[in-house]
Order: structure tokens, then sequence, then C-alpha cells
């Protein structure tokens, strides 16, 4: 009687105290990308510059611009916090060659884009250079939010 109540003590407790291994290996997003897409690994990662294109006031600067030639009134009917991203392309010159936006709300990037293109109207950004110190085609991503009442 004994051996039989040591043997359900030390099977529920292996049971119970037991780690499940399924689905650790899941939880990774790179884990699931990896296995759906060849790696390649003769191609080089995109470069990174040392020193990014930047706005003359800087980025912060550029973003303060941007609220201010943002119309207003067109942002009335939507959500009171939002949120893009501003991508812009600079040249090797410092002239901007194209300007982006991505987030979740439609008419909010297609604002912050226009108030965008405003505020780079005729100015030049310092150029990006590379580690070498030569200027370079460069993209600058820069986060937007928006509140309003």
């Amino acid at each position: 009687m004994n051996k039989a109540i040591l043997v359900i003590c030390i099977t529920s407790s292996v049971l119970a105290f037991s780690q499940s291994t399924k689905g650790k290996t899941e939880n990774k997003i790179s884990n699931r990308y990896e296995s759906k897409q060849p790696q390649d690994f003769s191609v080089p990662p995109p470069p990174v510059n040392p020193f990014p294109a930047q706005f003359p006031e800087g980025n912060r600067g550029f973003v303060k611009k941007v609220e201010q030639n943002l119309n207003n009134e067109a942002l009335v009917s939507l959500p009171k916090n939002l949120a893009t991203e501003i991508i812009v392309k600079i040249d090797d010159e410092g002239n901007v060659i194209n300007i982006s936006t991505y987030g979740k709300n439609e008419i909010f990037n297609n604002e912050v884009k226009l108030a965008a293109v405003k505020s780079t109207n005729k100015v030049k950004w310092t150029a990006g250079k590379n580690s070498r110190g030569e200027k370079v085609v460069d993209i600058v991503r820069i986060p937007f939010h928006h509140k309003h009442e």
C-alpha cells in the first residue's frame, strides 16, 4: 500500500512540475521567419552611416516645422493620438529626393506628408557621410506623434 501511494505521489509531482517545451521555439519572431525564407549570406546588410543626414536646425527642429505646417482642421475628425513615421531621402548634396509617411491612419499620413514637403521646400539638409567622410545618399526615419483636442 505504501509503495502504491509513493508511486502515485512521484508521478503526480513529475506531471505537476514538468515544463512543457511545446511552443517555446515558436515564440521568437525571428525563428518563424528564418525558417520560411532562405538566407543568402553573400548579400551584405544595408550600410549604416555613422554621420546621418540632418535638417539644418536638427531633426527636432524639423518635427517642430512639420507641426507648424500641419493642417489641424483636417485632423478634427480623427482620433486624438496619432502617430506616423516620416521617411526622408536626401541626396549627397543635401537636397530632398523623396518624402514618405507610414502609419495606421491614411488621412493623417497624407497631411503629415504635405506638411513635411512644405517644411523642406527650398531647404538644404546636411548630407549624410560614410565612415570615410564622403557625402552619400541617406535615408532618415523620424517618428512623428500628434495629439490634438
